[in-house]
């Protein structure tokens, strides 16, 4: 597919396929920041005397920094990426990708992208944060979100029409957020009241995986508001994931994916657990349909977050029998998986 000559037929395969299984292309959101635009085939950067902006096959490209200098954006036209650091010289890592649907002039229908979607098996639910103004929807399966045009006046495209479809880099959906504070002061009290007093709030709650996750959520938040009590924080953090192992609310790749992100683990830990809690195998990486209409939605599922895992154990710290199945990974070229 030439990104440059995308039809609305084209753009809606993309869209669809990015919405299951978290893929452009079949190039996934995990691929190195320096590998993104290659694998897409569009340019990487600016050549000399490209000052208008555009590569020899006219497709547009634009990088731009914000956060002095922390974030990044480039922007292909229909398809941005967006990128973090956490300090200056620091590498840059792909945090999210929105294609861009609104720019065409024939925006795709969202009810036939939905009813597409559905038809394959994929659930469809609204995101937490589009409850008051329903114009977002997160497919279930690869915590892929699209945002539909409503006619309030300030979309860029007619209503019922999809504006984008954007890919996170959080490979599960993410619970309301905790705009009133209420989790925070719950945790904030906690803190102070000390461990014994933890297994009866607990037990009074009946603690789902959203739960646990606004819940690791918040408390990164004030490890990072108040880092005087770190101690707390981190003890609190602990307790609560090991609660959340213990009861099963997580499948296993999914508890290690968010103990990974939220605890507190040694390196050599992360790579060592996520290397072992991989969902899918290379055998089966390689058996996986070509087409994503081909493919159940828990394969969807299972194929992101064995890039998630894998991407997290590289990043760490593998040891060499590790660095080494991880080179087995990247070296094969199936889709959804690289």
């Amino acid at each position: 597919m030439e990104f440059v000559c995308w039809t609305v037929d084209e753009l809606t395969e993309a869209c669809l396929e990015a919405l299951a299984t978290g893929c452009i292309e079949g190039v996934p959101l995990e691929a190195d920041p320096e590998d993104l635009a290659s694998q897409l085939s569009y340019p990487n950067r600016l050549l000399p005397g490209q000052a208008d902006g555009g590569d020899p096959y006219g497709r547009a490209f634009e990088q731009r920094y914000f956060a002095r200098g922390l974030h990044m954006t480039r922007d292909w036209g229909y398809v941005t990426a967006f990128y973090v650091r956490d300090h200056p010289h620091a590498p840059w890592e792909s945090n999210g990708i929105t294609l861009r649907a609104y720019l065409m002039d024939e925006p795709p229908e969202w009810s036939t992208v939905a009813a597409e979607l559905r038809r394959c098996g994929f659930e469809l639910v609204p995101t937490p944060e589009a409850l008051s103004h329903p114009d977002e929807y997160t497919v279930r399966g690869s915590a892929v979100s699209a945002k539909v045009a409503t006619g309030d006046g300030y979309d860029a495209a007619p209503p019922g029409k999809l504006i984008g479809v954007t890919i996170n880099r959080n490979v599960v959906p993410l619970p309301s957020p905790d705009r009133r504070g209420h989790i925070r002061n719950a945790m904030r009290a906690l803190g102070k009241a000390g461990a014994g007093a933890w297994p009866d709030w607990l037990a009074q709650r009946e603690f789902t995986a959203d739960d646990y996750v606004a819940v690791l959520i918040a408390l990164t938040r004030l490890n990072s508001d108040q880092p005087t009590r770190t101690d707390e924080w981190t003890a609190l953090l602990t307790w609560f994931l090991e609660q959340a192992r213990e009861t099963n609310v997580f499948r296993r790749e999914e508890w290690t994916y968010q103990w990974a992100l939220y605890g507190s683990p040694s390196p050599a830990d992360v790579s060592r657990a996520c290397m072992a809690a991989l969902p899918m195998t290379l055998d089966e990486a390689r058996s996986m349909p070509e087409s994503w209409r081909d493919i159940a939605p828990d394969d969807a599922r299972r194929a992101r977050m064995t890039r998630a895992l894998l991407s997290l154990a590289r990043d760490a710290a593998p040891n060499p029998a590790a660095l080494r199945e991880i080179d087995r990974w990247k070296r094969e070229k199936r889709p959804w998986i690289r």
